[in-house]
């Protein structure tokens, strides 16, 4: 273990009565339909950076992740886990050179993945590459973008004919590659003018030909500019975007924080978190979202007079939409909200899951056929509420273990099972998962 604390040890220290009473009445995993929990990496002495998860829609499953010791830079060695359709989880396997998987995700042609390098002794990422899991290794690993500095993030998008959309994003720029149909990508376009330094990224594809990538950019130097616009650039199966156009700026003085993007039948909408402080000194703090249009219409989802912030946007394959977030009150107290959109309503009233630990985000998934998963971590619970995106409902939030040391929840569904994940333990930290089928 390492000398710095981790959201599970923190969370010993103010453990309540209430808290403790919580978890002895929290619901069986298979009072909620999800299998018992299992290992995806077993108990060990370094720490287990969040996973990235893909499940396919034969039900097989993988999980990414790094295990580092978080108080040595360049320490990070990427790990994948697999699980059949039948249920068998293989050992983690250590992927030659890698520090992080930034993305993944099933194709006609196996398991494919968008992975982050850099040098001895420095954090991801320097480089980006992608490759296709053989069962033993990468194969026909490419990489996509070099010359990279500080933190980056990627996102791989599927679309009809094997191809994939890959949208690449850090301090210098935003990037998108397109794949052929035998999975090898053409070089990939800059879609950021000089002097843009992105903040934040997202990419979703629209239907099987097209997809968006939307980003938020601003000028100055990276860490101090305040970014007030939102970017955006439309691809198709015949390559990447061929210009960005700009979706909204907002007031001066306002800030755009975190960026999310999903489909709206043909369509896309985006959402973010948007910070301001007012003539008093009073900071103010919402979620906010538009659809891609000429003049696009916003609607905002407060936060209650506290802070937003772990946005999350996902639909289904006709569009219906869930917008989820967090919303923390001066007192450190915080919940979990969640909107629902049908294919061809507005969103409806935001509605509340229930408390979220302080330092945690919620996740969501939308499956093809429209099922909702969020989970989120409460009290060191990984928790999850399972709902319908084209029934507009969506149920109360279940425990999924009866561990009290849960973080770094995340989940995916590919139609025929969900996966959820979770980070586990202090001294001896693990990933854990669960199944709903």
């Amino acid at each position: 273990m390492t000398g710095r604390l981790r959201p599970a040890v923190l969370r010993i220290l103010h453990v309540s009565g209430a808290a403790l009473a919580a978890a002895s009445l929290a619901p069986t995993a298979a009072q909620a339909g999800w299998s018992r929990p299992f290992d995806l990496s077993p108990p060990g002495t370094m720490d287990r950076l969040a996973a990235q998860l893909a499940v396919a829609p034969s039900g097989a499953a993988a999980a990414a992740f790094s295990v580092t010791d978080l108080d040595t830079p360049g320490s990070a060695q990427a790990e994948l886990v697999t699980r059949s359709a039948a249920g068998a989880v293989s050992a983690p396997r250590p992927l030659t050179g890698v520090r992080e998987v930034l993305d993944l995700g099933f194709t006609r042609r196996g398991l494919e993945l968008l992975t982050g390098s850099s040098p001895a002794g420095l954090d991801c990422c320097s480089s980006v590459s992608a490759g296709r899991w053989n069962g033993i290794g990468l194969a026909g690993a490419q990489t996509l973008v070099g010359g990279l500095t500080g933190a980056s993030t990627a996102r791989l998008v599927t679309l009809t004919a094997g191809r994939q959309l890959a949208a690449i994003a850090s301090e210098r720029g935003v990037w998108a590659a397109m794949s052929g149909s035998n999975g090898r990508f053409a070089r990939p376009r800059r879609l950021t003018g000089n002097g843009q330094v992105p903040q934040a990224m997202s990419a979703a594809a629209l239907d099987g030909q097209n997809a968006i990538v939307a980003w938020t950019a601003a000028t100055g130097p990276a860490g101090y500019a305040d970014p007030r616009a939102i970017f955006y650039g439309l691809a198709s199966r015949h390559g990447v975007p061929r210009h960005a156009g700009t979706l909204l700026r907002t007031p001066s003085g306002h800030r755009i924080e975190e960026l999310a993007a999903a489909r709206r039948a043909t369509r896309a909408t985006v959402a973010w978190t948007e910070s301001w402080y007012d003539r008093r000194g009073s900071l103010h703090s919402e979620v906010r979202a538009a659809d891609v249009a000429a003049h696009p219409g916003v609607h905002d989802f407060p936060a209650v007079g506290g802070l937003a912030s772990g946005v999350s946007l996902a639909a289904d394959a006709a569009g219906a939409q869930v917008l989820v977030y967090k919303a923390c009150r001066a007192d450190g107290g915080c919940t979990v909200r969640v909107a629902l959109r049908g294919r061809t309503t507005p969103f409806g009233a935001v509605r509340s899951l229930g408390a979220i630990d302080d330092d945690q985000t919620p996740s969501v998934s939308v499956s093809s056929g429209g099922r909702i998963v969020v989970v989120f971590a409460r009290a060191g619970h990984p928790m999850a509420a399972v709902g319908s995106a084209s029934g507009g409902a969506i149920g109360v939030a279940r425990s999924l273990s009866p561990t009290t040391f849960a973080y770094d929840v995340t989940v995916a569904d590919g139609g025929r099972r969900a996966l959820a994940a979770w980070s586990q333990g202090t001294l001896n930290p693990s990933i854990a998962g669960a199944v709903l089928p």
